[in-house]
């Protein structure tokens, strides 16, 4: 507030007379209030992908495709295609397709 008055006294033109503030002058009116909105709920409160895969009959798991995703585009499909890119399964006698869904929690 100091620094205000003495900005104000440096820069007045001298024929105007004496400059005068008040508090009134200073003082700025609130908003009316309204009636409070909700915020909105977070964009991503969680993300779930599915994932299909083939479980070889050596145990490894490969050729994934996302099959849904709930928020696409983000790049959470890749993702869980990363993550299942080091998963193994038991050993079987032929090799099997499977759906699996990822859940992505903030």
């Amino acid at each position: 507030m100091i620094a205000l008055t003495l900005a104000l006294a440096l820069f007045a033109d001298p024929s105007l007379g004496q400059l005068t503030l008040t508090r009134a002058a200073l003082t700025v009116e609130p908003a009316p209030m309204t009636a409070l909105e909700p915020a909105p709920a977070p964009l991503l409160q969680s993300v779930a992908v599915t994932l299909e895969c083939t479980a070889f009959a050596d145990g490894r798991v490969g050729e994934c495709a996302v099959l849904e995703e709930t928020h696409p585009g983000l790049g959470f499909g890749d993702a869980a295609i990363a993550l299942m890119a080091d998963a193994t399964t038991d050993r079987s006698a032929v090799d099997h397709r499977f759906a699996r869904t990822i859940q992505f929690m903030p």
